[in-house]
């Protein structure tokens, strides 16, 4: 429900309850443009910390979620889709912190995933990589977040643990090729985002000693996106883990 004004943004709260998550459509991205509401007192400082009304703000009603699930959709130009294996998504302060796949939940959940997932690809126009987020409730449904429409942080495993990465698919796709293989060839694959930690030469330092550790784990690779500057919880790059099992791949993430 988009809202332009305190008053539509209580009307909002009247109509979904509290708390209200109060979204931009300009200018987020990687946790930022999200702010929660708790009472009608919190409207205004929510709606401050956003950059106001001239952002395009909306509001959503609060989904109480036990898990959140993503799955990256590819569709080619003739209309074919082909769907990467379920991933759960680990968020700290509102960023993506890690990648599980596969998503450690039950076969129907996974199939009601990939159903949400297609239905809402399905529904627009475009051909090419589709990232489709969901939560997961308590009581088993599977509800639509959002669509990202291009490669997505939730697929960047899929390099090294899957066929056919997340962007020869989307080339795939684009230019008419037909989709490639999109199983897992390891069972188990973790991503870790590397986010700064400190703003400049403190931050490179610490991201080296991170990236150094992780070098000297089996199955880990290391993508580093050259970014010119170093900004405290800014993505500076990811590790991905494979291995033979999910236990196997957390236990080397623990040694970095």
């Amino acid at each position: 429900m988009q809202i332009d004004s305190i008053a539509s943004a209580e009307r909002a709260g009247n109509l979904f309850g509290y708390p209200l998550m109060i979204k931009s459509k300009r200018l987020a991205y990687d946790g930022r443009g999200n702010a929660v509401a708790h009472s009608k007192e919190e409207l205004p400082s929510a709606v401050s910390a956003l950059g106001g009304f001239d952002r395009g703000l909306y509001v959503e009603k609060w989904t109480p979620f036990v898990k959140e699930l993503a799955v990256i959709v590819a569709r080619g130009r003739d209309g074919s889709i082909s769907c990467y294996p379920v991933v759960e998504t680990i968020h700290k302060d509102n960023i993506c912190h890690i990648v599980e796949a596969p998503a450690n939940v039950p076969g129907r959940i996974k199939e009601l995933s990939v159903d949400v997932a297609q239905q809402a690809v399905s529904s627009l126009e475009g051909a090419g990589v589709f990232a489709v987020e969901l939560f997961l409730t308590k009581d088993g449904k599977v509800l639509l977040n959002e669509v990202a429409p291009r490669p997505h942080n939730s697929g960047h495993h899929t390099i090294e643990s899957c066929y056919t990465s997340q962007y020869e698919q989307h080339l795939r796709a684009i230019i008419g090729l037909p989709l490639g293989d999109t199983t897992m060839k390891t069972p188990a694959a973790i991503m870790y985002n590397i986010l700064g930690e400190d703003e400049g030469e403190p931050g490179l330092c610490l991201a080296n000693q991170l990236i150094s550790r992780a070098l000297s784990v089996p199955g880990a690779s290391v993508h580093w996106y050259g970014k010119p500057e170093m900004r405290k919880q800014r993505k500076m790059g990811h590790i991905t883990i494979v291995g033979p099992s999910m236990n196997i791949v957390k236990a080397r993430l623990d040694q970095i």
